[in-house]
């Protein structure tokens, strides 16, 4: 293999990334992927997971990346959501205030497979970037580049890349996978909208005393959405919004006086509880580009759509992504033809663009429709809530959506 010369070159080293270089190189790629961190794992002390929804867990599956993970993965088999208020959480009954239950039983056949299979996995990032960086660094096709790139330029027949170490390479298409702040997408001329949502999300996890049993809930706080995930054992993943100084102030709380607000927020259900991993906080923020391609750039992942935790939809939508540029290069190879031509690319972009944008603009709805406690506004998300959970095919279209399993789906990711 030319080691100056790629079919595709990959701009950052996570897990979108690293994914990406994985699904190129298994439809028979050249790959080189690109970051000053190379294929890095995760540091110590980052405790995150992903929701990995049914569709996606299918293209782990293809990838042969599903195995490993899949007995230290945690399984929803129903998902309950809540509009809840301060003051009634814990009224009799529960929560009040609209209640919306989605059993993985309701998923027809055809869709979830005659095994039953659940709604989606917890995994923890850090065994997710642990396995590709092995998988990468077994992979003749993918070569990791510990660098910047400084030049890019889009030319008719290839992507010309000057990286800070002195290299020269060249690739028929060029793919950002460098997250939100993506430096690339900016110096190749998108154009992108984005906003602050003036919240954080506080991330961590926690053990406790009773089982979950495998149901993850979704509590929405008039600060933010409160999700508890259910992994592996006695243990779940927390999700905590909040407007920037509240969750300034919670974070600097004692331990002690930390768990206490998180037991009143999960209240009795698991029993007692303890931190299983300290909490860290992130920002949270919106970005989308309407136009993902420009030239012989694509975009994918967070540097795409960067979207509100709200509905754990972020990573399966980079997933989505991955796919899809999978499937067209694929095509594309097939039939002889460039798989950083205009006409190829314009597949990704009409591909893509409904379902990025339906998703990307309807978490965005969802976060300022429920980060809110005005009582009418209360009143109508109760409402709503019970109306959907009166109508199966609604409920069946929901959990077919969070499942990344509407629409034209890619090979990677159909039914099997």
């Amino acid at each position: 293999m030319d080691r100056n010369r790629y079919d595709a070159a990959i701009a950052g080293a996570g897990l979108t990334g690293q994914l990406m270089a994985l699904a190129l190189a298994h439809e028979g790629f050249s790959v080189a992927l690109i970051d000053p961190a190379g294929a890095a794992p995760l540091p110590e002390n980052d405790h995150r997971t992903t929701a990995l929804a049914y569709a996606s867990v299918r293209m782990f599956a293809r990838l042969g990346l599903w195995e490993p993970l899949a007995e230290n993965a945690g399984t929803i088999h129903d998902i309950l959501v809540s509009n809840g208020h301060p003051g009634d959480r814990f009224r009799q009954g529960g929560l009040s205030g609209g209640k919306l239950h989605f059993p993985a039983s309701l998923l027809p056949v055809e869709r979830a497979g005659p095994d039953g299979t659940p709604l989606g996995h917890i995994v923890r990032n850090a065994d997710m970037l642990e396995l590709f960086r092995e998988r990468i660094a077994e992979n003749g096709l993918i070569d990791v580049i510990n660098s910047i790139i400084t030049s890019p330029r889009n030319e008719k027949a290839a992507v010309h890349l000057g990286l800070e170490n002195g290299r020269e390479l060249t690739s028929s298409v060029l793919i950002a996978c460098d997250g939100k702040q993506s430096s690339l997408r900016d110096r190749m001329g998108f154009r992108t909208q984005s906003w602050s949502y003036g919240q954080k999300a506080l991330a961590f996890n926690i053990r406790h005393e009773k089982p979950h049993h495998g149901v993850a809930h979704e509590i929405f706080y008039p600060e933010g959405p409160f999700a508890i995930l259910p992994m592996n054992g006695n243990e779940c993943s927390i999700v905590w919004t909040e407007k920037d100084p509240k969750a300034d102030a919670y974070l600097a709380l004692s331990k002690e006086d930390f768990l206490k607000a998180v037991q009143d927020r999960v209240g009795s259900m698991l029993g007692a509880i303890e931190l299983s991993s300290p909490p860290a906080s992130f920002p949270l923020s919106f970005v989308y580009v309407n136009e993902p391609v420009r030239e012989r750039t694509v975009l994918a992942g967070d540097a795409y759509h960067g979207i509100h935790p709200i509905a754990g939809q972020g990573f399966n939508l980079g997933i989505k992504d991955i796919a899809v540029m999978a499937d067209i290069a694929a095509d594309a190879a097939a039939h002889g033809l460039d798989i950083g031509a205009a006409n190829v690319l314009e597949k990704y972009t009409k591909w893509r663009r409904f379902d990025a944008a339906s998703l990307a603009f309807g978490t965005d709805a969802l976060t300022r429709l429920f980060s809110n406690d005005i009582a009418p506004v209360r009143w109508a998300r109760g409402l709503g809530l019970g109306l959907v959970q009166r109508f199966d095919p609604a409920r069946i279209f929901s959990m077919r959506q969070a499942g990344a399993d509407t629409g034209d789906l890619p090979r990677l990711m159909q039914p099997f």
